[in-house]
């Protein structure tokens, strides 16, 4: 595991999130009561795009179809609509991966699996 360096300390403000890139991932960091959290940024559901949606209190809503994950465990909390699945044949969003965030000084560093 690496960590890397992708933002600074107050690019994140409590309650907001940002989209950053490391190592080839796509991550979206949330700072929640005080404490960053980062998930995946990309939805499992149809590879919306995470930070530009709505985070309300510590869940993100996708801008596309809106299903819900807990950015604190990646876990999902809202699937999409019946519509929305079919666009899928049925598929809804699945737990997304969860990272290790340090705050180091005036970094923030997310802790990347390698890969083999």
């Amino acid at each position: 595991m690496a960590l890397v360096t992708v933002a600074k300390k107050d690019d994140i403000v409590n309650g907001k999130m940002i989209g950053v890139e490391a190592e080839g991932r796509k991550i979206l960091i949330a700072r929640v009561g005080g404490t960053l959290h980062a998930i995946d940024a990309v939805c499992s559901h149809m590879g919306g795009e995470l930070p530009k949606g709505r985070l309300d209190s510590d869940v993100v809503v996708c801008p596309r179809h809106g299903s819900q994950f807990d950015v604190k465990t990646g876990k999902v909390v809202k699937q999409p609509g019946f519509a929305a699945k079919a666009l899928t044949m049925g598929r809804g969003a699945t737990d997304l991966a969860v990272f290790k965030v340090v705050e180091d000084g005036d970094d923030v560093k997310v802790e990347i699996p390698q890969k083999d």
